[in-house]
């Protein structure tokens, strides 16, 4: 298979990633993160059970199963509910900005299992990439906010990234057993079933019902298009590439988050943020740089 098919195939899916940023940020002012969480990955899911039943095989074991249902409850049913509740605290831009960490988280632990290596690029990539985000949340370290917590926004995000890198990691090993298209909506479904009892707990019936249209459509985005096919794409490239190549293009996410935060959500692009982001990005070139002819084999491989 040709590099650049997985290649815009990822490329698409942060692209999609970064615009369910902002409207999680818009949804989470008129319903919980963990029903926004729920109702993405039910749609999600439900929308991308056709592909499980077209391109079912023999493969799905008990013992897979499993495996899929505990991935599915991590990266399906914490991360999105970590990811809402970040945005409560965070912008999307800043959000998005520290959700890029991913690739270091993933390559960390790729290392920590035996699965890669981590050379002088990657340490490199490692301090710009903190160093970036130091400069990018600058401007927060002078805020007075009371009891609240400062850079709570972020730490949940962190958090987020961290998990994010431990599902890229994990994952691709299933993905060799799994095809993406059954793997996607059995691990969505399994995410939402840990979310329920938290969602109706929280009368999402009642407030489903009482969004506008608008918001409405905005959900059944952010589920079907941003939720259901955005994660295939990510399944399915993970089947053909490394755990880091994929989770490197997640700096697609803050770029498209601060175009579309300053269009709808009136946030403000300070210059340190703009530098911050420039210097991730190198830190996650230097990521790049050093993993090119593993990923080279393994699309050559596919």
């Amino acid at each position: 298979m040709k590099l650049w098919v997985p290649t815009l195939a990822i490329m698409l899916c942060h692209i999609l990633t970064g615009t369910a940023s902002v409207a999680t940020r818009y949804l989470v002012t008129v319903l919980d993160p963990v029903e926004v969480a729920f109702m993405r990955y039910l749609l999600g899911g439900f929308s991308m059970l056709p592909l499980f039943f077209l391109f079912r095989t023999s493969r799905l074991t008990k013992i897979l199963s499993l495996k899929i249902a505990g991935l599915g409850a991590l990266f399906f049913a914490l991360f999105p509910f970590m990811f809402s509740w970040g945005f409560v605290y965070t912008s999307a831009a800043r959000g998005s900005l520290v959700l890029a960490t991913m690739p270091i988280w993933a390559m960390l632990i790729s290392k920590a299992i035996g699965h890669e290596s981590i050379n002088k690029n990657s340490l490199i990539a490692i301090g710009l990439s903190l160093l970036g985000l130091t400069v990018a949340l600058s401007d927060k370290l002078m805020m007075i906010s009371g009891e609240e917590i400062i850079f709570k926004g972020e730490v949940i995000m962190l958090l987020t990234a961290i998990i994010g890198g431990i599902y890229a990691t994990f994952a691709r090993q299933v993905l060799k057993e799994v095809p993406a298209s059954m793997f996607t909506p059995l691990a969505m479904l399994s995410g939402c079933l840990c979310l329920l009892p938290f969602s109706v707990a929280n009368g999402i019936g009642d407030h489903v019902v009482a969004l506008t249209t608008v918001e409405k459509g905005l959900m059944l985005y952010l589920g079907v298009i941003a939720g259901g096919l955005a994660f295939f794409l990510l399944n399915w490239v993970l089947n053909k590439s490394t755990a880091t190549f994929t989770t490197i293009f997640v700096t697609l996410n803050p770029i498209t988050a601060i175009i579309l935060g300053y269009l709808f959500l009136g946030e403000v692009i300070e210059l340190n943020f703009v530098i911050g982001v420039v210097i991730v990005f190198i830190g996650l070139g230097f990521v790049m740089r050093s993993h090119p002819r593993d990923h080279r084999h393994e699309i050559d491989a596919a």
